[in-house]
C-alpha cells in the first residue's frame, strides 16, 4: 500500500511539474476560437426593439429567416509581445454571408497588439473599402472572480470586465500561457483569454483548439500597404455614424460600433 501511495504522489509530481514547464515555456502558439454570434437575439434586441416604425417591419420580416445563431472561425496568434487575431477560412451559407453583411455584424477584422508598447492596428474591409484603425491597446477595468471552468484543455479563472467604451465584458484566462492577450483588441489579464463573452452585443468567443508552437508565423501584409486608409478609432466611430445615421436609429448604430470596435 506504501508503495502504491508513493507511486500516486510521484505521478500527481510529475503532472504538476510538466504543467510549470508548460506554462514557463508556451511564449508562442495558435489558438482557434469559435466565434457565436446569437443572431436572433441580436436581431430583436439591437434592430425590431430599438427600430421606428418606418424600418421595424423590415426587420421583423426578416426574422423568421434568420437562424438562431452563427459559429465563424477565428484564430488568434501569439509569440512575445504580439497577439494578432482574425478570420479562418470557412465556407458559410450565402444566405448568411449576406445577412452578417447587411446587418454590418462582422468585418473579417484582423487585429494586431503589441503589448508592450500597447501599440493597436485593426484591418477592416467594410463593403469593399480597406482601411486601419491604428490607436492604442484598450486599458480595461478587471475584477477577478472564484470562478473556474475548463476551455480547450485548460483549466481558466472568470474576471468581468469593463472596456473604455462601458461595455460589460466577461473574461476566461489560462495562467498556463503568461500572455495578457485575447480575443479581438481585449486583453489585461495576468494570461491568455481563452473565453469571452460580451453579454450586451450578444456574441462570445470560446477557443477550441490551443497548438504551443516556436513556428507561430505572423502575416501582417495587410498592415503594410501605404495605400490603405488609416484612422483612429474616434475617427472609425465618426465615420460608421454619419454613413449609418441615415438608415438605423441611433441606439442600433451605436451598437454596431462598439461591435465593430470591440
Amino acid at each position: 500500500m506504501k508503495r502504491i501511495t508513493i507511486l500516486i504522489l510521484c505521478i500527481i509530481c510529475a503532472i504538476q511539474v510538466g504543467r510549470a514547464q508548460h506554462a514557463m515555456f508556451a511564449k508562442s502558439g495558435t489558438v482557434t476560437f469559435d466565434k457565436t454570434m446569437y443572431m436572433k437575439n441580436i436581431v430583436r434586441k439591437q434592430f425590431i426593439e430599438k427600430a421606428d416604425e418606418r424600418s421595424k417591419s423590415q426587420f421583423e420580416h426578416l426574422l423568421p429567416n434568420i437562424p438562431e445563431n452563427v459559429v465563424l472561425k477565428k484564430k488568434l496568434q501569439f509569440k512575445g509581445d504580439e497577439v494578432m487575431f482574425g478570420p479562418e477560412k470557412q465556407e458559410l451559407d450565402q444566405r448568411v454571408k449576406q445577412l452578417i453583411m447587411m446587418l454590418a455584424l462582422d468585418f473579417d477584422a484582423i487585429t494586431l497588439s503589441n503589448l508592450k508598447t500597447k501599440d493597436y492596428k485593426r484591418f477592416n474591409d467594410v463593403i469593399g473599402q480597406k482601411l486601419i484603425i491604428q490607436d492604442t491597446v484598450k486599458k480595461i477595468n478587471w475584477t477577478i472572480t472564484d470562478e473556474y471552468r475548463e476551455i480547450a484543455g485548460y483549466n481558466c479563472r472568470r474576471a468581468n470586465g469593463i472596456t473604455p467604451d462601458s461595455t460589460y465584458v466577461v473574461g476566461f484566462y489560462t495562467n498556463d500561457i503568461l500572455i495578457d492577450g485575447g480575443p479581438e483588441s481585449i486583453n489585461g489579464l495576468p494570461g491568455l483569454i481563452l473565453g469571452l463573452v460580451v453579454p450586451s452585443q450578444h456574441v462570445s468567443y470560446f477557443a477550441t483548439k490551443v497548438e504551443v508552437s516556436d513556428n507561430v508565423l505572423m502575416d501582417k501584409k495587410v498592415f503594410e500597404n501605404s495605400k490603405t486608409k488609416t484612422m483612429s478609432r474616434a475617427q472609425m466611430s465618426k465615420q460608421f455614424s454619419e454613413s449609418l445615421s441615415g438608415f438605423l436609429n441611433k441606439e442600433t448604430v451605436a451598437y454596431i460600433i462598439k461591435l465593430g470596435l470591440l
